[in-house]
């Protein structure tokens, strides 16, 4: 008799803002994948950024990774795929019978920011559009994921303040199609896991304190908090 096939182990990260030392607290965990939910960079230059991303890809498993608000449109993703990171922006990606689905940025209040080059920002109403066309791609994947650096609005968003600042068309998108998972970071305060529905919500925490989580996919999904 076939033996139980074993779990995808996610090594689940976020916002590490270029401290590379950072990385030694997770180098020797157990993971088959690395998923990085954005904010690897701190708006800094392109050759600290450079060194970072190589820092990253140099952890041992594959890296899917997208884009934070403080990640530099302007040169990531060629730096990104010079180091050997997956970026999943806008996108999708299948490894096994677990689909992925991946949106950057944050949305823009101010919607003078859009006309940035160097930052991920975007209308709210693109995230809903953006990810309903590329599910497509994995619906017929046993396991759906999506990956942001942006929570959905009300889910793991809370500020220090009180103020709820996740995505409005992320939540429409999540309690329309429910995913399986959905990782994300962004708001460092407001690490921990929730549901919308039956789709399990991880903020992944701020790697630049420490914070990451460990999923493993199974027949269940189980979440470690490091």
């Amino acid at each position: 008799m076939a033996g139980t096939k074993k779990p995808l182990r996610i090594l689940g990260l976020a916002d590490l803002h270029d401290r590379i030392e950072k990385l030694d607290k997770v180098r020797e965990i157990d993971a088959d994948l690395i998923v990085f939910c954005g904010d690897l960079h701190n708006a800094g230059n392109r050759e600290t950024a450079r060194h970072t991303a190589y820092a990253l890809a140099c952890q041992g498993p594959p890296v899917l990774i997208v884009p934070g608000n403080m990640d530099h449109r302007d040169f990531v993703p060629d730096l990104w795929e010079a180091a050997g990171l997956l970026m999943l922006n806008r996108s999708s990606f299948c490894l096994e019978d677990v689909g992925f689905l991946g949106m950057g940025g944050m949305v823009a209040r101010d919607p003078r920011r859009l006309g940035n080059p160097a930052r991920y920002y975007h209308h709210d109403d693109e995230v809903y559009e953006i990810l309903a066309a590329a599910y497509q791609d994995i619906s017929n994947a046993r396991i759906k994921i999506v990956v942001v650096h942006q929570p959905p609005r009300g889910a793991q968003d809370t500020l220090y303040n009180g103020e709820s600042s996740g995505s409005v068309s992320l939540r429409r998108f999540v309690e329309e199609y429910q995913p399986d998972l959905l990782l994300c970071g962004h708001i460092h305060e407001a690490r921990g896991e929730c549901f919308i529905g039956s789709t399990r919500i991880v903020n992944v925490g701020e790697l630049r304190q420490g914070f990451a989580a460990l999923i493993e996919i199974g027949e269940e999904i189980t979440v470690n908090w490091i």
